[in-house]
Order: C-alpha cells, then sequence, then structure tokens
C-alpha cells in the first residue's frame, strides 16, 4: 500500500498506457487529493507486455480499405500470419520479398501494381504496426 498525491496515479496510469477508469479499483481510500492504492492489486498500472508488431494484419487492413481482401484461392493470410510472426525487423529486412508477393497477387487479380507504391505501403504497414505494438508503453 502507498498513499500519494492522486497526479502521481493518473501519471502512472499514462506512462504505461491504462485508463484512470482501469486503475480506480486499486484505490482503496480517498481523502481529498492523497490516495491510498493497492500497488499489489490487479487493477494497478504494472508495466505490460509489449504488443507484437503485426505488420501482415497492417498491411491486409490498408489492403481492404481498398477493397482487396483474401480470397480462398490466395495465400494472403498464410503470407500476412508469417509477416506478423515474423515481426517488424524482418519485414523491413525482406520489404522486395514482400513487395513481390504484392505483385504476384495483383498480377493473379488482374490490378495495376508499381513496385515503388508496394514499397510505401509496406513501409507504411510496418510504422501503423510499430506504433500499434508501442502503445502500451
Amino acid at each position: 500500500m502507498i498513499t500519494c498525491h492522486k497526479k502521481h496515479l493518473i501519471a502512472r496510469c499514462n506512462e504505461r498506457g491504462y485508463l484512470l477508469s482501469e486503475a480506480m479499483r486499486c484505490v482503496v481510500k480517498q481523502d481529498g487529493p492523497y490516495w491510498t492504492i493497492d500497488t499489489s492489486h490487479p487493477s494497478y498500472p504494472h508495466d505490460r507486455e509489449p504488443q507484437p508488431c503485426k505488420a501482415g494484419a497492417a498491411l491486409k487492413s490498408l489492403l481492404g480499405r481498398v477493397g482487396i481482401t483474401p480470397t480462398p484461392d490466395c495465400s494472403c493470410d498464410a503470407k500476412a500470419a508469417h509477416m506478423d510472426m515474423m515481426g517488424c525487423p524482418w519485414v523491413r529486412e525482406n520489404l522486395d520479398m514482400v513487395v513481390e508477393w504484392l505483385e504476384e497477387e495483383a498480377i493473379k487479380r488482374g490490378l495495376p501494381f508499381s513496385r515503388m507504391a508496394g514499397k510505401a505501403l509496406v513501409r507504411l504497414a510496418v510504422r501503423l504496426a510499430e506504433a500499434q505494438s508501442t502503445v502500451s508503453l
């Protein structure tokens, strides 16, 4: 148990990616701005495990926004899952291969394709996935 000013719990929540409403169950007593907090309570804002960087899921989401979705006869879901499993650094290091996957699928579907646009799309997916994986601080 600790007693501190409420602003300290608010700051702890902010730095660890919690909403104050999520953590309020760990507050056992409120005396004006000073709160007694049970730091062993499950709702206390402990460090969260970082979320994996899911560039494959981000890429699928971006493509879905323009109507390009997996079909029963494509390997899109498997490739996105592979990208997620391998992580964002792997996707960055294998950018050309991932863009080749996109190009192969575009050709199968009779869609126009630009390698430069494909690279930009994959890089954007990596940035989005990295931003999402660091939200939990």
